[in-house]
């Protein structure tokens, strides 16, 4: 069974107002294993891991027969019994924690080299010099070719997967006896996500160390945890090792995390939610047909868009963002673009948009040219609408739901008066399955699956023919990706409506699209119906992407 590194015993977290987060639980990490928490969020996991290091906020209290256990050196520590002066010894050299956005944890003004070496300054009596010659050395653990560069890097000048790579090193440097990761790879690339997990395996051997992961994503551990625990509403409703926990799941809860994510040979008619019941043989039936006109909707021809630098020397250097884009979508079709960060996905999105103009090629919508959006008719300008990636920015922060979706109608000349706009947006809200009485709340006020679905029903409201979805399930839990993924076919089948779905998630590509293209650098690798790509690929980087999951 493997000798506890930490055990926690009957863990309650309160608020101030003595609501229970975390409900009495009890957990063991064992020495030298991977132990996952999986939840939603708001199940307690992160209140949980934070507990571990020391990180609640004063207004979060424990119940007095609340322990974490840590064990070191034939040492007993209850880790809530400790004051500040212990948690600055343990922290970093003894417990460490990787954060789940690396952009809100790293300094954006100070190069991510010199914050990598301040934890050694803290932590040890090196010199500079010493300092500056670990933090090249752990830069290179983590897969840097390049470490003195990403040492004089600022944040912003790397990708997320190397943002990530950098908080690893940073939590890595004191090598710590245990490694907690709070949604390390969320909203990261399939491929880049595989590259993490894979990273914190071989960390884990190469220091001797503990993990603790903790993700909304069961099928995400499959690969590499030892121990799953499964969290809900504060509660541990099911642990096990990992083949148990896969092979053989007890509880419903966890047979639904587990089906609502689609896989390559997983397709149902719909995908389960964790907030609704389901009869578990609907999940076998494959997903319907769907019938896509042969009328043209949209069509792009040999689109170029270039970048132009200059190095320090005054030379022009050109980029191709992307290079030679062709294709046409049909009524009625979902087309799925795949492709990882910096693939030129968005960029695309952006250009049919017409918020930025090509540097050559064509694109039509129904037989007509498109132009910069400041040129466009305020037909085409509702015929074509985006959900952004992001709900949170979605929405305008200082305007209720109902002023902002009646500034949208009164703008496009929609309704007459009053009354016929309000039953416009009682009936897009109806239809986004969001009540009525939610118009005089703000933006803030929701929950990040509620702020999808409000940018999915701001979309509608200008009854559009094309709906751009740029990531628009990324950031979310599994089970609120199923429910949108659901609520879009619903629309797509009601409205009969035309959608282009970027996503780096193949996967749910080949559940939710018809057609797929495949990205690279800015180029077209691959293109096709759905099935066709996901069976026979036969691009290097689509058989990648595929062997990712």
């Amino acid at each position: 069974m493997g000798i506890n590194k930490i055990k926690i015993e009957n863990l309650s977290i309160f608020n101030s107002e003595n609501d229970i987060l975390v409900d009495n639980i009890n957990l063991n990490i064992k020495d030298n294993a991977i132990t996952a928490i999986i939840g939603e969020s708001g199940s307690g996991k992160t209140l949980t891991a934070h507990s571990i290091m020391g990180l609640l906020p004063p207004t979060l209290k424990f119940s007095q027969e609340s322990k974490i256990l840590y064990y070191y050196n034939h040492h007993e520590v209850n880790l809530l019994k400790i004051n500040k002066k212990q948690w600055r010894t343990l922290r970093s050299k003894k417990i460490s924690m990787i954060f789940q956005n690396p952009m809100s944890s790293l300094h954006p003004l100070i190069k991510c080299g010199e914050q990598i070496a301040e934890v050694l300054k803290v932590h040890t009596n090196y010199s500079s010099t010493k300092r500056k010659e670990n933090v090249i050395e752990i830069l290179k653990q983590v897969g840097f070719d390049n470490a003195a560069r990403i040492y004089d890097a600022y944040p912003h000048q790397l990708s997320g997967g190397e943002q990530q790579r950098v908080m690893i090193s940073m939590a890595m440097i004191i090598s710590p006896e245990i490694l907690i990761a709070d949604e390390p790879t969320t909203a990261l690339d399939a491929q880049i996500q595989l590259e993490i997990i894979n990273l914190i395996k071989e960390l884990k051997t190469k220091f001797h160390c503990t993990v603790l992961f903790i993700s909304h994503d069961l099928s995400l551990v499959h690969s590499f945890a030892d121990y799953i625990y499964v969290m809900k509403n504060g509660k541990i409703v099911e642990h096990g090792t990992t083949d148990e926990i896969f092979e053989h799941p007890a509880e419903e809860y966890t047979q639904l995390l587990l089906k609502c994510k689609p896989t390559l040979t997983y397709t149902p008619y719909r995908l389960p939610t964790l907030h609704q019941k389901y009869d578990f043989n609907l999940f076998n039936d494959k997903k319907k047909s769907n019938k896509i006109n042969d009328d043209t909707v949209l069509n792009v021809e040999n689109l170029n868009v270039i970048h132009q630098n200059k190095t320090i020397w005054g030379q022009k250097v050109y980029n191709h963002i992307l290079k030679n884009i062709n294709f046409n979508v049909k009524s009625n079709e979902c087309l799925g673009i795949i492709g990882e960060s910096g693939s030129g996905k968005t960029t695309l999105l952006k250009t049919i948009l017409g918020l930025i103009k090509p540097d050559s090629g064509l694109i039509e919508y129904k037989g007509e040219k498109l132009d910069i959006i400041s040129n466009r008719t305020k037909d085409l300008f509702r015929s074509i609408q985006w959900v952004q990636q992001n709900p949170y920015t979605s929405l305008p922060p200082n305007m209720t739901i109902s002023k902002h979706f009646n500034a949208i109608l009164k703008l496009h000349n929609i309704g007459k008066n009053a009354d016929e706009r309000n039953k416009i947006i009682s009936e897009t809200l109806e239809l986004c399955q969001m009540p009525v009485d939610i118009l005089n709340r703000y933006p803030h006020q929701f929950s990040g699956g509620q702020l999808q679905r409000l940018a999915i029903a701001q979309a509608l409201l200008v009854n559009p023919e094309i709906i751009l979805l740029d990531e628009p399930v990324s950031s979310l839990d599994v089970s609120i990706q199923a429910a949108i993924i659901n609520l879009l076919n619903d629309i797509k089948d009601d409205k009969k409506i035309t959608y282009l779905f970027i996503t780096h998630d193949i996967m749910l590509a080949n559940y939710f699209c018809d057609s797929l293209i495949v990205l690279y650098k800015g180029e077209i690798v691959e293109q096709g119906l759905s099935k066709d790509i996901i069976n026979k690929p036969q691009h290097s980087y689509t058989k990648l992407l595929i062997s990712s999951y």
